[in-house]
């Protein structure tokens, strides 16, 4: 690939991964990220426990999303230059340090600063999707990454859910407590289930971070699958945090526990990550990407009337998840595909494209709501979904003569590595 530095194997791939070894560790992604979203459900509480204002009692939820932010940017390279396994250990154990350390925290800016260092470590489910694709067969690559995203899915919807019921029964310090106590067994399955990492170049950790820029800049399916997936988890994050505003002051006037119910509902969609994956093996990831845009939009037009129906609420909320998981699974193992010994790299492209597309859809989607109410928010969601059909179109590849080899965007063998896999 042009402008890359050359990245030698340095040994022998990890050997494929069983579907238990899989399954586990959809679990334990799905526990770890349970850290960054316990928070939400909590901060009336924090605010109550700690006698601060609304104002700075956000701050602690932001820190969360922050560093974890910054852990996808400068800790998700390093998997492609030293043993992930030690990486994912480590990070868990600081996780069991920072959760302790919010749960005994004397004031709000200690929590801040826990919260903080808690979401740098938190980013172990993006190490641990690149090992489950370098554990994979091609053929199994978009299932098995699949299983493990649905497990972060989850960890996401019935992480606020089941924060919300500890910290109402027992207090905001309890659930900081109970994230600790998970990160024990999660870090004995950790350490029983994942083998050695295997660096697969011997960059200087500066050089790691420099080669980004080469590898997004040159390969055309990466790029397309950052901008693609930005702008659906824009609608994601549009619909979540918008509905428990929708739900208070709609006809039903409903509190926050049926927000956080919600949840459970949209966690039956996240499945569909796998099921994008198995697709995305069989079809190929364009086809599943611009599948999952199609059902990201038809969401939409469902939860036109959401704020008078809810059984049209119930019904987008499912094709909404089920739209942008599978997207999200059939995007990453497209951007996967690139380069396998890049893996960690283009995780941390991808993932930091995402979350700030979530971050930005979050923003805008607030104004919106405040302004138009829940008309804008619909308005908005579908203009995403039309803009992201038009990049996936712009970017399909040209075809000429005879049909030749497998459909585009198939996925690829570690010897066929290529700077465009269209």
């Amino acid at each position: 690939m042009r402008g890359l530095p050359t990245t030698p194997e340095i040994a022998t791939p990890p050997a494929v991964a069983s579907r238990g070894r899989i399954a586990m560790m959809a679990i334990i992604a799905g526990a770890v990220i349970t850290n960054i979203y316990c928070t939400q459900p909590i901060l009336p509480l924090i605010k109550a426990g700690l006698g601060v204002d609304l104002t700075t009692v956000d701050l602690v939820a932001a820190a969360a999303l922050l560093g974890f932010s910054t852990g996808l940017a400068l800790l998700l390279p390093l998997g492609d230059r030293f043993d992930r396994r030690k990486l994912v250990l480590g990070q868990i154990a600081l996780a069991f340090v920072f959760a302790a350390t919010a749960a005994i925290s004397p004031g709000i800016w200690t929590l801040i600063a826990a919260s903080f260092g808690l979401g740098i470590v938190s980013c172990v489910p993006q190490q641990l999707v690149p090992f489950a694709a370098v554990m994979s067969r091609p053929t199994e690559r978009g299932r098995n990454v699949g299983t493990v995203v649905s497990g972060i899915m989850v960890g996401i919807l019935l992480g606020r859910t089941i924060a919300g019921l500890v910290g109402a029964a027992y207090g905001w310090r309890a659930v900081y407590g109970m994230e600790a106590a998970f990160m024990v067994p999660v870090w004995i399955a950790a350490a029983s289930l994942l083998p050695r990492g295997v660096p697969s170049t011997n960059l200087s950790y500066g050089r790691l971070l420099a080669s980004l820029w080469p590898l997004a800049r040159d390969n055309r399916p990466i790029r397309e699958s950052m901008l693609v997936q930005a702008l659906l988890w824009a609608c994601f994050n549009a619909f979540w945090v918008n509905l428990a505003a929708l739900l208070a002051s709609g006809p039903w006037h409903l509190g926050s526990a049926w927000a956080g119910a919600f949840g459970i509902i949209g966690a039956a969609g996240a499945f569909a990550a796998s099921l994008g994956g198995r697709a995305s093996d069989r079809l190929g990831t364009r086809t599943v990407v611009g599948a999952s845009i199609g059902i990201v939009t038809l969401a939409y037009l469902l939860l036109s009337g959401a704020n008078s129906s809810l059984t049209f609420l119930v019904i987008g909320v499912v094709v909404l998840d089920i739209g942008v998981q599978a997207g999200l699974v059939s995007n990453q193992t497209r951007a996967f595909a690139v380069d396998p010994k890049a893996q960690g790299r283009i995780n941390s492209l991808y993932m930091t494209a995402t979350f700030f597309g979530g971050a930005l859809g979050t923003v805008v989607s607030g104004w919106l709501m405040t302004h138009f109410g829940w008309t804008g928010i619909v308005a908005f969601g579908i203009a995403l979904g039309l803009v992201a059909s038009a990049f996936h179109l712009i970017g399909a590849p040209r075809r000429t003569g005879a049909p030749q080899g497998p459909l585009p965007d198939a996925p690829i063998n570690a010897g066929q590595i290529t700077s465009n896999p269209d």
